[in-house]
This record gives structure tokens, C-alpha cells and sequence, in this order.
């Protein structure tokens, strides 16, 4: 159960989130952001994912709790996130939401479960599950961002050729910033833990792992017990 602070906290995000996409949705700030290749993907794409973002904090608890029932560790919400990114990044569908009302809405609804999506599932997920994450979507970023600058022709029709480059070194840098970031935190993180209670923690784990998976010379078949001596 939430705390009123929470609830408070919970509720303002969530009007926030609501006033980003209404802000995102409208035709004048939509137009102007979706009128250049960088502001399109740079600033419209990542404020739609904060609004989901915050928008998640207004999901009931019993709700919450039943979705995270199909999000173990946060893997489901993290490959789908990676997914949504990675079509993000197509250039035939940045042409296609310019045209197409209904692949504009889509656009904005998988953005929006992307960042609630990612709000379920990065914590839960562990450094193991975000590095494996990470790993795979900022390459793929910079790979579309190389792609983007080195290309001779235009990938989208909608924008110019400079914008495109500009766009492909952005998401090249950009990509290689998160990293960097996430990296320094985890350092950070690192150096401020007692490696002794790291030690400890570890062999604690090695130990719980070693008594589901041994079994003693004389244990009785499907169980860790020792057999009992019959005497006759």
C-alpha cells in the first residue's frame, strides 16, 4: 500500500506525464518537432517516453502487481522496449507517421508503453539484465547512427541530407553518453560497497547455490536428507 506521500507523488507525475503528451499531441509543437529529422527523433521520441514514463505512476498497485506477474525480473518489458526502440529507428517508418494519421498514433502509443515499460522493468531487471539490454540497443544505435551519417542518398524523403547526418553523428554520441553514464554509476556504485560485504554476499550465494545442487554420499533419492540406518 501506497503512503499518502506516494499517492501525491504518484498523482503528479502522472497529471505531468498527461500534460507532456498533450503538449507532444497537439499540431503546433508536433508540427514544428516533426519538421526536422533531429528534433523528431531527438526530442519528440524521448519526451513520449518520459510521459509514459510518468504516466505508469498512476496504474493501480493491484494492477501493477498483476502485469509484473508476466514481467519476471523485468525481461518481457525490457525486450519490448527494445523492440519499440529498434523500430523507432527504421527510416521508412519516420517517413510513414508524416502521412499516415494511423501509423502516428501507434507511433505515439508504443512510445508511451515503452516508457512504462521501462519503468516496470529497469529496476527489477538487475545490472546483469540491463547490461545484457544496454548492450544491445545502444550498438544498434550506433549502428543506425553510422548508417545515417555515411549514406549517400537521402534515407527519408521527408527530410534533408545534412539533417541526416547531423542526426546519424547525434545518435552515435548519444549512444555512446548512456553508456558512459551507466557506467560511471555502476563504478560509482562499485567503489562506495565494502568489499567485504561483497565477499560476503557472494559466498553466501555460492553456498545457497551449492546446497540446492549437492547432496550428501548417503541421501536418501529425491531428497537432501540422509537414510536413516534400518535396524533389525
Amino acid at each position: 500500500m501506497m503512503n499518502e506521500a506516494g499517492r501525491w507523488l504518484a498523482r503528479h507525475q502522472a497529471v505531468t506525464g498527461l500534460a507532456l503528451l498533450v503538449a507532444m499531441a497537439l499540431p503546433p509543437l508536433r508540427s514544428l518537432l516533426e519538421a526536422r529529422m533531429s528534433s523528431h527523433m531527438l526530442l519528440q521520441f524521448p519526451v513520449l517516453l518520459l510521459a509514459g514514463a510518468l504516466l505508469a505512476g498512476a496504474i493501480p498497485p493491484a494492477v501493477r502487481q498483476r502485469l509484473q506477474g508476466w514481467n519476471a525480473h523485468g525481461m518481457a518489458g525490457l525486450v519490448f522496449a527494445a523492440l519499440v526502440l529498434a523500430l523507432s529507428m527504421v527510416p521508412r517508418l519516420l517517413d510513414l507517421v508524416l502521412v499516415n494519421p494511423l501509423v502516428e498514433a501507434v507511433k505515439f502509443a508504443a512510445l508511451l508503453l515503452c516508457g512504462v515499460a521501462l519503468r516496470g522493468s529497469w529496476r527489477r531487471a538487475g545490472l546483469g539484465l540491463q547490461a545484457f539490454f544496454l548492450g544491445n540497443t545502444l550498438p544498434m544505435m550506433a549502428v543506425a547512427g553510422w548508417l545515417y551519417e555515411t549514406a549517400s542518398v537521402r534515407l527519408c524523403n521527408a527530410y534533408r541530407l545534412d539533417e541526416q547526418v547531423w542526426l546519424g553523428q547525434t545518435l552515435s554520441w548519444t549512444a555512446a553518453g548512456i553508456a558512459a553514464l551507466w557506467l560511471g554509476r555502476i563504478t560509482w556504485r562499485m567503489s562506495r560497497q565494502d568489499p567485504r560485504d561483497a565477499l560476503a554476499i557472494t559466498h553466501g550465494a555460492l553456498l545457497a547455490g551449492a546446497g540446492h545442487t549437492q547432496r550428501s554420499p548417503d541421501a536418501k533419492p529425491g531428497t537432501g536428507r540422509p537414510m536413516q540406518a534400518v535396524h533389525k
